[in-house]
This record gives structure tokens, sequence and C-alpha cells, in this order.
């Protein structure tokens, strides 16, 4: 497994105002040739945020949204989420396509687009997912307590909702450009 350089949770555990998602936390620290990631986990669903909201958080920090680019980056995430034993809450990651394209779409999964412009091919949807329609912005499910749905259980694969919806959120920080939150 490829070593953990260093990893921020934020947690519900300890107040937090909604507009300080991130305040004070320290974002990433160690070498400059892979990289770091920050998880934003909350237990408490009030906490979370909507996309667009979780997207200006990364970039706060320097960062965007996850991109997974690899089936290895795509386990490697899965163990840091495994590590903080972690109750239910889905984490927006930053692929979507544009919220105008609504409907049916013809080859909707090729739609959707890293927000940080790589052009990754790597994809782990969830069984018959992308939905599309008005579903635009992508979550990893994590939903532990969840009976097993016709894909298996609801634990790392991706789906398609809308950008409305508060999650939790995983940040990713490219080796060049690695910083701390003021």
């Amino acid at each position: 497994m490829e070593p953990l350089r260093f990893l921020t949770v934020v947690s519900a555990l300890c107040p937090l105002s909604p507009s300080a998602l991130h305040s004070g936390q320290s974002v990433c620290r160690g070498g400059v040739e892979r990289p770091c990631y920050k998880v934003a986990y909350f237990r408490d669903a009030w906490r979370r945020a909507e996309f667009g909201a979780a997207r200006r958080e990364c970039e706060r920090d320097g960062g965007q949204l996850l991109s997974v680019q690899s089936l290895h980056e795509q386990r490697f995430v899965q163990k840091l989420l495994e590590a903080l034993s972690a109750a239910d809450g889905d984490f927006w990651i930053g692929l979507w396509r544009g919220e105008s394209e609504t409907g049916n779409l013809t080859d909707c999964a090729a739609r959707y687009q890293w927000l940080d412009g790589t052009d990754g091919s790597f994809r782990n949807w969830y069984e018959d997912e992308p939905s599309c329609g008005s579903e635009a912005c992508v979550v990893m499910y994590h939903q532990p307590s969840a009976s097993a749905g016709m894909g298996g259980p609801y634990l790392y694969q991706w789906n398609d909702d809308r950008c409305n919806i508060k999650n939790n959120f995983i940040c990713k920080y490219s080796p060049a450009r690695t910083t701390r939150a003021p």
C-alpha cells in the first residue's frame, strides 16, 4: 500500500461553524512526489456540504475535490475511509457534468469530467449508474449499514446525485501545490 503522507479528518465531534469547515486544519506535509488528500467527514448531516460548497472549501486550501485516476488510487482512498471507522455518509468527489445537461442523455457516462481538468478514464460506477437526469454531481458511496443492493454493498462505488444534497467530501492536493490552511 502507498504510504500515507498525511491525512486530516474533520469530524463533527468538535463544534465547527458551517462557514468554517476547515478553519485552522493542516492540509498536507511531507514529500513532493505524490498528491495529498483531506477527508472532511461529519457525523451530523446538517454539517455536511452541497457540492458547490465542498468544491470551494477544497479550492480555498489550494486543492480540488478528489479526482481518481486509477484503481490503485481508488483503493488507496478506500483505505483512508476504512481507517475512519465512519458511520453512513457519502463523499463528494470531483466528477461532474454540466447541470444544464438534463434528461435521458445518450452516452451519459461520457459527459462526466473531472473538476481538476485531468483526463483520467478510470471510473468506479455502481451498477446502473450514472443515471443522469437532474443528477449531475458524483458521490463515492459510504453506507456501511445499508443492505446490499443489486450491485453489492453501498461502499466506495460512485453514484451521480443532485448537487444540492449535503455530503461529506474528499479534497486532493497536487504535489506541486501542497499548502497549509491559514
